[in-house]
């Protein structure tokens, strides 16, 4: 069952939405809510889809069973509701026109609150009550009140037609979390210090919701100028023994560039947050996209390790951002925690809380006077001092043990040598994480990362023997595991929201096994379960 809430920028669409989806998941339904809205503060269309069912569910679909459409942007949903649906509104051509600024002026209450109106249309419409409507109107504070005025009286005025909401309740405690959340607590439990940031969508969220954790957790959370600040800062506070972190998306990663070889050459521990949206430059800039799984993988120059995770809902989002922190403090390592605007911004209903997989540590060692910043071990990983412990060196050349720069071919192959053998010992323990996840049984294989699992998961449910292996580990890649589930399957198909498969490109690299078949989504819109279960099975007929 599915619930279009559609409007112009600014007039509340995402707050309606996770009004009525927190309500529901309160009432014992699964809720996913996917947000869509363009480039503008105010104007243009913002509208949110929201998929209820009994059992857990990971995507939407793009028919709707109810459609609260206010707002002439909005008019073209009407194509898209189902047969025996109900459209309701401002505009002409819904099923139930209503005139909430009317109804609104007996109260008094300012035109925002319109859609508190609708949405008490909405729950007459659904033949729901309203007290746990209003009971969500309660975080309103002071506007509460007239709020809650305006959907009694949505409920009361609405003479539209009812479909009765005839879904099965279960027991059980749940959470409504996003994808961006999930990333900020999973950082914030791991002891983060410092999150540095330069607002870009989609990765901003994060930083705000840090900076609201702060007090709790004794983390701060910065702003700065642009993103070669950031990471130049980042690297700063990492040196001085600070657990630190930076979020941006495309466009800023590209900036960043060149201080992420200079993290490879000193090997001061960094985590970055990568959330993509398409391109190249500004492209569609509040839209979804996983095209930039080649440039996290080889950005920077020359050669130095790196932690690349790819969570794919927001369970997956907590733990691996902290084993990304876990591997950048450990080895000295980029770690890069890489997402997308659908991941993030989505709303998911989860049944537990995640829980930390790796046991939070600095790795930080008192080594008194007497201490070399790169020295040379077996496994290739130096022991890291605090400043005030020691005189600890970083730098962009190549060095000795010291810190010194060097020139001479022996000694720099000397220190070549030695990140090589920390980024084999990196792989040896990765290696035993679950680096790859797989769901059902069969002959035909489903190969994708990221975001996309939602929707694959949800897919499944039309297909038979088909199998799905997702690949949460893209540095160091799983090459043994990933080639072991590719040679057991008949017919393999790479899913991913990009114009060229670039897992597939990735997985030929590292196993040198071509996969030809790809499902392929770049218009910066998601898979929906149906559209893409229609896709699959046109593969594997």
């Amino acid at each position: 069952m599915q619930i279009l809430i559609a409007g112009e920028a600014g007039q509340g669409i995402a707050k309606s939405a996770e009004l009525v989806s927190r309500d529901l998941i309160s009432r014992g339904y699964y809720v996913f809510n996917y947000r869509d809205y363009g480039s503008l503060i105010r104007g243009g269309e913002n509208f949110n889809v929201i998929r209820v069912e009994s059992r857990p569910v990971h995507s939407n679909n793009w028919t709707y069973d109810y459609a609260l459409i206010f707002g002439r942007f909005s008019a073209h949903h009407l194509d898209s509701v189902a047969r025996g649906g109900i459209s309701i509104g401002t505009l002409d051509g819904v099923q139930a026109k209503l005139s909430p600024l009317a109804a609104l002026s007996k109260l008094g209450a300012p035109r925002i609150v319109e859609n508190s109106y609708l949405l008490g249309a909405l729950y007459r419409a659904m033949d729901l009550p309203l007290d746990g409507l209003l009971k969500q109107m309660e975080g309103f504070g002071r506007h509460a009140s007239i709020n809650r005025k305006a959907a009694r009286l949505g409920y009361v005025e609405y003479t539209g037609p009812v479909k009765p909401f005839r879904l099965r309740p279960s027991k059980g405690q749940r959470y409504y979390v996003s994808g961006s959340q999930a990333v900020a607590y999973g950082a914030a439990s791991s002891g983060l210090d410092l999150y540095i940031a330069y607002p870009m969508t989609p990765a901003t969220p994060v930083l705000h919701i840090l900076a609201a954790l702060q007090e709790r957790y004794g983390l701060r959370a910065v702003q700065l100028e642009n993103e070669i600040g950031v990471v130049n800062a980042a690297l700063g506070a990492s040196f001085a023994g600070a657990m630190t972190m930076v979020g941006t998306s495309g466009g800023g990663y590209a900036l960043m560039a060149e201080t992420l070889s200079l993290q490879g050459q000193s090997e001061l521990p960094l985590t970055v947050y990568m959330a993509m949206r398409p391109g190249p430059a500004t492209g569609v800039p509040t839209y979804t996209s996983q095209g930039d799984l080649k440039f996290v993988l080889n950005a920077g120059h020359g050669e130095f390790s790196k932690v690349v995770v790819a969570p794919g809902d927001p369970v997956e989002a907590f733990e691996l951002t902290a084993e990304a922190i876990y591997f950048a403090q450990k080895y000295g390592v980029l770690s890069a925690v890489l997402s997308d605007k659908h991941l993030g911004e989505s709303q998911f209903t989860v049944a537990s809380k995640p829980a930390l997989r790796v046991k939070p540590r600095r790795f930080l060692a008192r080594s008194g006077r007497s201490y070399a910043s790169y020295r040379f071990t077996k496994d290739g990983v130096s022991p890291r001092a605090a400043l005030g412990d020691a005189i600890v060196r970083a730098t962009s050349y190549e060095h000795d043990e010291w810190g010194y720069t060097v020139e001479e071919s022996d000694r720099v192959n000397a220190m070549v040598e030695k990140r090589l053998a920390k980024a084999r010992t990196l792989e040896k323990e990765v290696s035993r994480m679950d680096t790859v996840k797989t769901y059902g049984r069969g002959d035909d294989l489903i190969v994708s990362w990221g975001s996309t699992k939602g929707a694959i998961l949800d897919a499944m449910r039309h297909l038979r023997d088909v199998r799905f292996l997702q690949v949460r580990y893209l540095r160091p890649f799983p090459s043994k595991k990933v080639a072991r589930h590719i040679d057991r399957a008949d017919r393999i198909v790479v899913v991913e929201n990009s114009a060229t498969g670039q897992i597939a490109d990735l997985i030929a690299e590292s196993t040198g096994r071509v996969i030809d078949r790809k499902i392929l989504k770049y218009d910066g819109r998601p898979f929906g379960e149906e559209e893409l279960a229609k896709q699959l099975r046109r593969v594997f007929k």
